[in-house]
Protein backbone atom coordinates (compact mmCIF):
# COMPACT_ATOMS: atom_id res chain seq x y z
CA UNK A 1 0.00 0.00 0.00
CA UNK A 2 3.10 2.62 0.38
CA UNK A 3 3.70 2.57 -2.79
CA UNK A 4 0.23 4.14 -4.17
CA UNK A 5 0.85 7.01 -1.89
CA UNK A 6 2.46 8.65 -3.87
CA UNK A 7 0.36 11.22 -6.31
CA UNK A 8 1.78 10.21 -9.42
CA UNK A 9 0.54 6.63 -9.32
CA UNK A 10 -3.07 7.53 -8.72
CA UNK A 11 -5.85 7.09 -11.44
CA UNK A 12 -8.48 9.76 -12.06
CA UNK A 13 -11.51 8.25 -13.89
CA UNK A 14 -14.18 11.51 -13.00
CA UNK A 15 -14.39 14.09 -16.03
CA UNK A 16 -12.65 17.18 -15.51
CA UNK A 17 -13.41 20.79 -16.73
CA UNK A 18 -10.28 23.14 -17.68
CA UNK A 19 -9.36 25.22 -15.07
CA UNK A 20 -9.44 29.01 -17.31
CA UNK A 21 -11.95 28.33 -19.35
CA UNK A 22 -14.76 25.55 -18.18
CA UNK A 23 -15.04 23.36 -20.96
CA UNK A 24 -15.20 19.76 -20.21
CA UNK A 25 -11.88 17.49 -21.30
CA UNK A 26 -12.38 14.70 -23.20
CA UNK A 27 -12.01 11.01 -22.09
CA UNK A 28 -9.83 10.12 -24.80
CA UNK A 29 -6.82 12.52 -25.16
CA UNK A 30 -4.13 13.26 -27.97
CA UNK A 31 -1.02 14.15 -25.89
CA UNK A 32 1.17 16.83 -26.38
CA UNK A 33 4.03 15.94 -25.07
CA UNK A 34 6.28 13.40 -22.61
CA UNK A 35 4.79 15.21 -19.44
CA UNK A 36 1.28 13.84 -20.59
CA UNK A 37 1.82 10.72 -22.58
CA UNK A 38 3.99 9.43 -18.71
CA UNK A 39 1.59 10.77 -16.05
CA UNK A 40 -1.27 12.15 -18.08
CA UNK A 41 -3.33 14.80 -18.46
CA UNK A 42 -4.71 17.50 -21.36
CA UNK A 43 -3.97 20.44 -23.32
CA UNK A 44 -7.73 22.33 -23.69
CA UNK A 45 -8.43 23.13 -27.43
CA UNK A 46 -10.26 26.07 -26.43
CA UNK A 47 -7.74 28.00 -24.35
CA UNK A 48 -4.44 25.70 -24.67
CA UNK A 49 -4.11 25.38 -21.05
CA UNK A 50 -2.37 22.61 -19.44
CA UNK A 51 -3.84 20.55 -16.75
CA UNK A 52 -2.65 17.33 -14.71
CA UNK A 53 -5.13 14.13 -14.63
CA UNK A 54 -6.82 15.90 -11.93
CA UNK A 55 -8.19 19.04 -13.55
CA UNK A 56 -5.29 21.42 -11.77
CA UNK A 57 -3.29 23.89 -14.14
CA UNK A 58 0.74 23.01 -14.76
CA UNK A 59 3.10 24.84 -14.07
CA UNK A 60 4.91 26.20 -17.08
Amino acid sequence: MGIFKHLKFKVNLKKINCPKCGIEQPNIRKPKGWTEILWGGNTCKNCGCKTDRFGNEREQ
